[in-house]
């Protein structure tokens, strides 16, 4: 970005407070009012923020903000006002913008954030379509298969008395009542399953452990663990590079977070620093905290330049994230189709290898 030209929410370089005390009700005004009179649309830039927030109760936040400072009242005012009903992920990030003159800029760093995530969510849940939908499409055809089409061949075959292939005998007895009645209600019980682990499954204990597990997955879990890292990287280091205390700005992190394994890292690496220890320290022994970020966190003692590090590093992910999802679909489309070609294969050859024996017999 020139430097010259503000972005859709920040300022020119050279109109930004470069010496604000941090807490303090004079440097909370003198920002804002150097934000207002640089031109600043700072009510558009935070409606344009709550279109793309992640949860309701943050966009109605923002809007009342917007709506606040479109009427006239005074953006200290709103700003501090707000902050309370704002959740404390958001809140620190107003408070270090104000802090460091760079309001705008964090928020539009933010919503940039917001947007990876999306996007990268919906690569993985898009990856995720094909097993989900397929699966019990494959068990309803194999139940209606083994439910009204073979007993008709059973039927055939005793008419016949023809000797059977160890194949056929094999789906004859696939399609029993016992197995027939398992699939039609496994169906079901699979659908419920799948409901209950994306809507309860966040709320049940151990939630952390079971998606650093299914992270762990070859193919399938490494786009959600990049997604995480992403997250993680990018809110982590707008805090730091606002000048935010490290203990602080993980347990602001945490909260902010979707990835349960990290937010439960998050809170642990906030916990050990707060006692002293180095970022990188405090991560030896978290099975939450991967490769990936311990070699990020050496980085650490550069201070603000860690913060733009993280960023930086948060962007690599998003897009790792997505490539990988798009890799794992291109993976995961011929398999389960090969799986389901093999399924019909092997039901057509089980059943017309006696009748092409008894036609060679008639003949």
């Amino acid at each position: 970005m020139n430097e010259q030209t503000p972005s859709a929410f920040g300022l020119p370089d050279d109109q930004r407070p470069t010496d604000v005390s941090f807490g303090t009700t004079e440097s909370v005004q003198s920002s804002v009012a150097t934000l207002v009179t640089g031109g600043l649309p700072l009510e558009s830039g935070l409606r344009a923020l709550s279109e793309e927030a992640p949860s309701r109760r943050l966009r109605a936040a923002l809007r009342r903000m917007s709506n606040e400072l479109a009427s006239g009242k005074s953006p200290d005012e709103v700003l501090s006002r707000s902050q309370r009903g704002l959740p404390n992920y958001l809140g620190g990030l107003v408070r270090a913008g104000v802090q460091t003159g760079q309001l705008g800029e964090f928020l539009e760093q933010f919503l940039s954030s917001v947007r990876r995530r999306r996007q990268a969510s919906r690569s993985f849940w898009r990856m995720m379509a094909y097993p989900l939908f397929l699966t019990p499409l494959v068990m309803l055809i194999a139940t209606f298969a083994l439910a009204f089409i073979v007993p008709q061949f059973r039927s055939i075959f005793n008419d016949f008395g023809v000797a059977l292939p160890a194949m056929t005998q094999l789906l004859i007895n696939l399609s029993s009542s016992t197995v027939v009645i398992g699939l039609f209600i496994g169906i079901p019980l699979f659908v419920i399953l799948t409901i209950a682990i994306l809507t309860i499954g966040p709320y049940v204990p151990g939630h952390a452990m079971r998606l650093r597990w299914f992270q762990y997955i070859p193919i399938i879990g490494t786009p959600s663990r990049m997604r995480g890292l992403s997250e993680f990287c990018s809110l982590l280091g707008l805090l730091m590079s606002g000048r935010i205390p490290l203990p602080e700005a993980l347990s602001m992190t945490a909260s902010a977070l979707q990835d349960a394994n990290l937010r439960q890292g998050a809170r642990r690496l906030a916990a050990r620093v707060e006692q002293g220890e180095t970022l990188e320290a405090a991560a030896l022994g978290l099975p939450q905290v991967s490769a990936e970020l311990k070699s990020l966190f050496r980085w650490e003692p550069r201070g603000a330049a860690f913060g733009d590090i993280l960023m930086r590093a948060g962007e690599v992910y998003s897009a790792r994230a997505q490539v990988q999802a798009g890799m794992s679909l291109i993976f995961l489309q011929p398999l389960i189709f090969v799986g389901l070609g093999l399924f019909i294969g092997f039901i057509v050859l089980a059943l017309f290898l006696p009748l092409i024996k008894l036609l060679n017999e008639l003949s």
